[in-house]
Parts: structure tokens; sequence; C-alpha cells
């Protein structure tokens, strides 16, 4: 993975959750968020007040919002399935983001569900930080209830991507995000509509189709992708998996839905494999930086598309 410049202005990418609606209307003003709440490497930031307020609830009495608790847990849980038990590339440690301690959420009013940053900025200065920090960012929709809405783990899995890799074709970076919602949602998998046994690679007509979606490639390529490479869909039987397993929301519901997702090997795998391959796209396109039209130029098409198949062939040959 070739470094850009860190200081460069961050751009960002909508970004919904399971059955949620995408919308591009600008957003309102933004509201200053004056409560801070610490949880791991994540700092959420929201407001008691005003048109960004989250519902005040607190039923365990702790002096912060069910709400904000709650997103909090979805979060953490969702860093340590991904990079602790399934040990998928962790933003926090990537090369792209030197100095990097920390990941700040905004709970705020928006059009969108929410919002992801995939640049490094300065971390806003809190009690518990240290002068000089930077952060990851992401934005939440205030009125996303966690217990019924993964946004928070898709905003995350594109911070995994983002460290991972330059890309940003949408038909890569939504449809495999669409993917990871198993991790923390009902089921192993969602819908496939290829055949698992293929034939692989797909015809170049299907090719030209799948890069036209977004979310929707989820069914065309990494769902088939995730079945014709696991059989069981299972998550490990760990200690750590068992922990993440007895996380509970505020209502006592759990936080994994179930102990299942399929083909998170290939999809590490496909993930470390990109990295790789983004600096050969850099060399023989002809890139000057990964200007935000590099990162989604459709010249990547081939080199994303030829890299998963690449780590499918690995998976398919063992």
């Amino acid at each position: 993975m070739r470094l850009m410049n860190q200081w460069s202005i961050g751009l960002v990418v909508v970004l919904v959750g399971l059955g949620s609606a995408v919308s591009f209307a600008a957003d309102p003003p933004k509201q200053r968020l004056d409560q801070t709440f610490v949880a791991g490497k994540f700092r959420i930031f929201y407001s008691l007040e005003g048109t960004s307020a989250v519902p005040a609830d607190d039923k365990d009495q702790s002096g912060v919002p069910d709400r904000v608790e709650d997103i909090a847990k979805q979060l953490n849980v969702a860093h340590r399935l991904f990079c602790e038990v399934l040990e998928f590339p962790d933003p926090l440690t990537s090369e792209r983001y030197p100095g990097v301690t920390c990941i700040q959420v905004s709970l705020r009013q928006s059009k969108s569900n929410g919002i992801a940053f995939d640049e490094s900025g300065r971390a806003r200065i809190i009690a518990q930080g240290q002068p000089g920090e930077r952060a990851l960012s992401i934005t939440i929709n205030n009125r996303v209830d966690p217990i019924k809405n993964v946004t928070p783990a898709h905003e995350y899995f594109h911070l995994i991507q983002y460290g991972a890799t330059y890309f940003k074709n949408r038909w890569y970076l939504e449809g495999m995000t669409r993917w990871s919602e198993h991790g923390i949602a009902t089921g192993d998998l969602g819908d496939v509509r290829y055949p698992a046994e293929g034939p692989w690679p797909q015809s170049q007509s299907q090719q030209n189709e799948l890069t036209q979606l977004t979310y929707d490639a989820e069914f065309v390529l990494w769902n088939p992708i995730a079945q014709a490479t696991d059989s069981q869909g299972h998550l490990p039987n760990s200690p750590a998996m068992r922990e993440l397993a007895a996380v509970r929301y505020s209502d006592g519901t759990p936080v994994l839905a179930d102990m299942n997702l399929r083909g998170y090997e290939v999809m590490r795998e496909i993930l470390l494999e990109l990295g790789k391959v983004d600096d050969v796209a850099f060399q023989e396109l002809g890139y000057q930086e990964w200007s935000e039209a590099n990162q989604k130029s459709k010249q990547n098409d081939a080199y994303i598309y030829a890299s998963s198949m690449k780590v499918l062939q690995r998976f398919v040959d063992r």
C-alpha cells in the first residue's frame, strides 16, 4: 500500500445498515456535541439537547444514555470480532494511519444513517486524551438504534477496508461490507444470486454488470465467494468469542445475534491481497497520488476482481 499525504482532507462515503435507505440530501448545520463517552479505543461524542440529542433513557443509571452505551457495545464487539478474533487488518495499526490512537464517533442529526471518513485527523481534545493525538472518524445518525440496526458495525468495517487498501470502488466497498454485517446480524450469509460452484471467473458481461452495482454486489460476488469457500459458516469457538457472545444491549439482547459468519477467512485474505495489489495498480496506471478520483477509478476494477479470483482459487485448491 503506497502511503498518501496524511494531512489531506478526509472524504466520506454514505453508508447504511440492513434495511436502511440511502439519502444524499444536504445535512443540516452541525450542532456542537458537548458530551463524551470513552469506551476502549472509541470516543463517542453526543448531545442531550437540540436536534442531535440522543434519547435520555438510562436504565442502568450510569449517567450515560443507553443509546450511547449500546452504540459503544456494537462498535467494540465489531472491532474485537474482526480484528482480534478473525484477524482482519486493524485500521488503528495500519501503515496508512501513523499516529492514530482512537476512533471518534459523532452522534448527530443527519440525512444518512452513517458516514465514514477515510483520512485521519487531529483528535478532539478531551480529558482522557493526550496532546497531539490523531483519530479516525465516523458519524452515526442520532436516530439509529443499534439494537435494531447494524450501521455502527457497517461503518467500522469500512475503516478496516480503508486501512487495508486505497481502492474505493463501490461494488467492492459496499458489497463486501454488506457481507460483513452478518457478523453482528442474524444468519451466516445473505442471499446468494450466483452459483457458488461458478464458473469462476464470471463472464465479462457479468463482471461488467457487477461493477455497476453497490450494495447488491454482495449477492452476486461476495456471498457466492463466501459460500464457495466455507461450508460451515461458524465463528471460532474461542474464549474471546465467548466473551463477545456474552455482551448484551441495554434491553438484554445479545450484541451478536448468533455465532455464525460464512467466509471470513477468504474475505480477510482478499483484503490483504488488495493491500498489495493497490501498489501494482498505482504503478501500472500511472497514478501520481491516491486522489479520490483514483481511489474510485473504473481502472481499478480489473485489479480488484483479479485479486479476488486469485484468493478464491487458492481456497478452492486447498
